[in-house]
């Protein structure tokens, strides 16, 4: 016989590193699972109404991809990611549904237990006025429906969180499965972090020789770096320079020095909503 119990902690992380912890209804969390978090800018509750969830649909675009999980016309960041295994259980494999806007994502998945750990950043330009992420935990029922149930608020703005600084968000899903008399734990983990940053204006890639010297300079608008970077076969090393704004409209420049043993590079592109997008650049050194 096998019995399942399953509960979801959900802990806001302050800068203060101070904690909160509340349960969701137990109808919500009994038979289902954590699989990841739905972020929104607004109150999930105005989209699910008295129901108290919001179903996705799924969408597959081939039979070997992982599908895509849609919640209805909602406008948010999905962060998911479980095992999923085959009736037989002879079989499994990770299923990942993450959109752009994560700067950094890390996931650590146990085969033997099925425990997931999710870790990912958001660089965020603040505005002046409070902007409000909504974190909203993505649930997997035993049938394999996948839904949302509206989650905790932070608020964000430049005063409160000048660049260089950042807030975040966990949430745990821990699950003892008993059968013949023994327990076992498996646990889902979600951790964000909104990292402040200033908003990038341009981009200059710099390429010396080992003596120091200037030997090619090249300025590009960000987002618009190309994802493949060949220096010149005299180039010892490269200088990426970031021309950054602050809200007053004050520049500052962040310097990175790219040496030979380093074949990649990341660049950051501003959307008009202040979520940040990570640009991937491969550095093929001759």
């Amino acid at each position: 016989m096998k019995k399942i119990a399953s509960v979801i902690l959900i802990m806001i992380l302050l800068a203060s590193a101070s904690f909160s912890e509340k349960l969701l209804p137990a109808d919500l969390s009994e038979g289902s699972r954590l699989v990841g978090l739905l972020i929104t800018r607004e109150d999930l509750s105005v989209y699910t109404g008295d129901a108290g969830i919001l179903l996705a649909s799924r969408m597959q675009t081939e039979a070997d991809s992982d599908p895509e999980y849609i919640f209805g016309d909602v406008r948010g960041m999905r962060l998911i990611c479980f095992m999923l295994t085959d009736a037989s259980k002879e079989d499994s494999h990770v299923v990942s549904d993450v959109d752009d806007g994560f700067t950094a994502i890390d996931f650590d998945i146990s085969n033997g237990t099925g425990s997931v750990s999710i870790n990912a950043a958001i660089s965020f330009v603040p505005r002046q006025e409070d902007v409000s992420f909504f974190f909203n935990p993505v649930l997997m029922a035993a049938s394999g429906q996948v839904f949302a149930v509206p989650g905790d608020c932070m608020a964000v703005n430049a005063a409160m969180n000048p660049p260089g600084s950042s807030v975040g968000q966990s949430i745990r899903d821990e699950r003892k499965l008993t059968e013949n008399g023994a327990e076992t734990i498996d646990t889902t983990s979600v951790a964000i972090q909104i990292n402040a940053v200033r908003e990038a204006t341009e981009i200059r890639l710099l390429q010396f020789s080992e003596k120091h010297e200037l030997l090619k300079s090249e300025a590009f608008l960000p987002g618009h770096m190309p994802a493949q970077i060949v220096p010149l076969a005299e180039a010892d090393y490269l200088l990426l320079e970031t021309v950054e704004k602050d809200g007053d409209g004050a520049s500052f420049i962040r310097r990175e020095a790219v040496s030979r043993d380093t074949d990649g590079l990341s660049t950051l592109s501003c959307r008009d909503d202040g979520i940040c997008i990570c640009h991937y650049h491969d550095v093929l050194w001759r």
